[in-house]
């Protein structure tokens, strides 16, 4: 996919500028939602942080971004992430590292794919993951009129994807939902919520 100007903008300063907390508020979830020593794929990676947190939990962790500024300081933050950290992107994800993952994390990403690239984005995933498998996300719904002509107050690409939207398409690939939760954050203009999928 061609990804908006704008969010590549906004993505290429947040390589630099943007301050992130030292674990994101999903990774909370990892232990329980991941089998030990799972081979999990992070997808839409940022600056590394999740798959660092991974790593430092046990477990066999890669990440795909396709922000390069973003891929150069996941590399530059711990010397462990050399030659697990690709480009890539969705909904043309391909097979990232082989494949064959037991878990997938994918946390703000979905927010800024069309919905018309919905379906292919979430079998994607699927695709990269072995037949029996979890699939972690956290997807944010932005109040509406926040957003303008579908970008958000940041120029970023940004669709609301209804959680029952993501678990219809998700069914017929054979998941279902395991658990579901408010994420609590600090902001107010914006929902988030874990949905944790098993196969």
């Amino acid at each position: 996919m061609t990804i908006a100007p704008g969010t590549t903008a906004f993505y290429d300063r947040w390589a630099v500028d943007g301050e992130e907390a030292a674990r994101s508020a999903m990774s909370r979830h990892f232990e329980s939602a991941f089998a030990p020593g799972a081979r999990v794929l992070d997808v839409g990676c940022g600056k590394g942080r999740d798959v660092v947190a991974l790593m430092d939990m046990g477990f066999d962790a890669w990440g795909v971004e396709p922000n390069e500024a973003m891929r150069t300081r996941a590399l530059a933050r711990d010397p462990r992430l050399a030659g697990r950290i690709a480009d890539g992107a969705l909904p043309s994800l391909g097979l990232p590292f082989g494949g064959a993952f037991d878990a997938v994390a994918c946390s703000a990403v979905l927010m800024h794919l069309p919905d018309s690239d919905l379906p292919a984005s979430l079998a994607a995933l699927a695709a990269v993951l072995r037949p029996r498998a979890r699939l972690l996300m956290a997807v944010p719904e932005m109040q509406p009129d926040r957003l303008v002509d579908g970008l958000d107050p940041d120029g970023r690409a940004f669709t609301n994807h209804a959680p029952e939207r993501v678990r219809s398409l998700l069914a017929p690939l054979g998941f279902e939902v395991v658990k579901r939760e408010e994420l609590v954050t600090t902001s107010t203009d914006t929902r988030w919520r874990v949905l944790l999928f098993e196969r």
